[in-house]
C-alpha cells in the first residue's frame, strides 16, 4: 500500500465547471443503483458508507480544488455498490467501474475523459495504492478516510492528498461515523461546490 499509480497523470483531470445536472437530478441515478446493490444490507458497504465517502469527497474538494466534484460524487455512489460480501473481494472494483459504464448516457451523463477517470478511480480503489491526479486522488482519500467505520484508523502515509492526510481531517472522519446523512444534503453540498466553481 503507498505506491503511486504510475500511469496517473496529473495533466488528464479535466474538470468540470458551472452547476452540474447531475447535483440537481441525483435520485433517478441514485434509486437505480440502490435498487442493483449486490450486497443488499450490508451496514459496512452499503448507503451510509456511501453518503459519508461522498461528504468527505466534498470536504476534500475544497482544498482540491482541481478535482472533479462530479467524478467524486459518482465514485461515493459507485465504488462499493457490486460488492458481494463484506469480506475479501478483490474484483468489486472493477464490476463497480463496469456497472458505471453500463448506466452512463441513461442515468448520468460525462464527457469521456471524466467517465474514463470515473471507472479509473472505481477499479482501483481496493488496490492500496496512491493517485495524482487529483479526482482520483480525492476519491480514494474519501473511501479510505472511512476506514473507521471496521475500527481501523486511516495512516497518513496511505492518503494521496495533503488535506486526506492532515490529522485533523482523519479525525473529522472518524466524528462523521456517527452522523446519520441523507442523500439530499450530500447532493445539496455538492451543488454548492459545483456553483462556486466557475
Amino acid at each position: 500500500m503507498g505506491r503511486a499509480c504510475p500511469n496517473e497523470n496529473e495533466n488528464e483531470n479535466e474538470r468540470t465547471t458551472g452547476m452540474s445536472p447531475l447535483f440537481t437530478q441525483w435520485q433517478p441515478l441514485v434509486e437505480e443503483v440502490h435498487a442493483r446493490w449486490t450486497n443488499q444490507g450490508s451496514q459496512l458497504h452499503g448507503p451510509d458508507h456511501w453518503k459519508r465517502v461522498a461528504w468527505t469527497g466534498a470536504e476534500l474538494l475544497e482544498e482540491s480544488r482541481d478535482a472533479d466534484p462530479e467524478v467524486v460524487f459518482l465514485f461515493a455512489l459507485f465504488h462499493d455498490a457490486m460488492r458481494l460480501n463484506d469480506d475479501y473481494d478483490p474484483d468489486h472494483g472493477r464490476r463497480a467501474g463496469v456497472f458505471a459504464r453500463r448506466l452512463h448516457g441513461t442515468l448520468y451523463t460525462l464527457r469521456e475523459a471524466q467517465l474514463d477517470l470515473l471507472v479509473r478511480a472505481c477499479d482501483g480503489h481496493a488496490d492500496g495504492r496512491l493517485s495524482r491526479n487529483p479526482t482520483v486522488a480525492v476519491c480514494w482519500d474519501a473511501d479510505r478516510l472511512n476506514l473507521w467505520r471496521v475500527g481501523v484508523r486511516p495512516k497518513a502515509e496511505f492518503l494521496s492528498t495533503p488535506a486526506g492526510a492532515r490529522e485533523s481531517r482523519i479525525l473529522a472522519a472518524r466524528a462523521l461515523q456517527e452522523r446519520a446523512l441523507v442523500w439530499e444534503e450530500v447532493a445539496a453540498r455538492f451543488a454548492r461546490l459545483a456553483d462556486g466553481i466557475k
